[in-house]
C-alpha cells in the first residue's frame, strides 16, 4: 500500500470517529486529568461573586469596593489621590503576568489561583516609594478601612482583610502614633505632616 493511501485512510478513519459527535452537537468533553480538573476547580473558586467598579475604573469585590471608596474619599479630603493601577484580575490576566515574571520580563506575580487580585480583594495603588505622602497616609489610615500591606517588597500592594486587620486604638493611627490636630485628629483621619 502506498504511503499516501495509508495517510488518506488514517485521515478518513479519524474523521469517521470524530464527525458523529461533532454533527450530533455533543458538548466537548471536559479534561480528565487531575491537574486539569484542579485548574477548573481553582478558576471557579477564585472568581468573585460580584465585582464593583471603583474610582479609577478598576473592579473589586463588592465589600472591598465599598471600603475602598470610603478610604478614597477620606484620602481626597486630606488632599491626596489614590491612583489605582490594578484591581481584580481574571485567570488569564494572572496567567499572563505570571508567565512574564517567570521569563524575567515583568515584576513579581503570583501563580494563577494564588493571587488575591483574582478574588477581587487586592488593589495596587501608585504610591511611588515608602517616603511619599500617599504611602504614609495609607500606612497611617488603611487599617481603619480593613486594608493592609501584605507583600513586604511591594509598597503599592494593599489587600482587603477586615477580619485580620486590627483597627487602631482610640486616639491613634494605624502605626500606633497619637493623633494630634496637626495630623488630622479633628476628623479622626491621620494625615502625615510633610517633612
Amino acid at each position: 500500500m502506498p504511503l499516501s493511501l495509508l495517510r488518506w485512510s488514517i485521515a478518513v478513519l479519524i474523521l469517521c470517529l470524530v464527525a458523529p459527535a461533532a454533527l450530533a452537537g455533543e458538548p466537548p468533553r471536559r479534561p480528565s486529568s487531575k491537574r486539569a480538573k484542579k485548574q477548573l476547580t481553582a478558576k471557579a473558586s477564585i472568581a468573585p461573586k460580584r465585582l464593583v467598579r471603583i474610582s479609577g475604573g478598576e473592579r473589586l469585590r463588592h465589600d472591598a469596593a465599598a471600603s475602598f471608596e470610603q478610604m478614597y474619599s477620606e484620602a481626597r479630603d486630606a488632599g491626596l489621590r489614590l491612583w489605582v493601577i490594578s484591581g481584580h484580575r481574571s485567570w488569564q490576566e494572572q496567567k499572563y503576568l505570571y508567565r512574564l515574571y517567570r521569563r524575567g520580563l515583568g515584576p513579581r506575580a503570583a501563580r494563577p489561583g494564588r493571587s488575591n487580585h483574582q478574588r477581587g480583594t487586592a488593589v495596587d495603588i501608585s504610591v511611588g516609594s515608602t517616603d511619599t505622602l500617599t504611602y504614609e497616609w495609607l500606612a497611617a489610615n488603611a487599617c481603619r478601612f480593613g486594608f493592609k500591606r501584605t507583600v513586604r517588597s511591594e509598597p503599592w500592594h494593599w489587600e482587603y482583610r477586615p477580619r485580620t486587620t486590627p483597627k487602631p486604638d482610640e486616639g491613634e493611627d494605624c502605626l500606633s502614633r497619637p493623633l494630634t490636630p496637626q495630623n488630622g485628629a479633628s476628623q479622626g483621619v491621620a494625615t502625615p505632616s510633610p517633612s
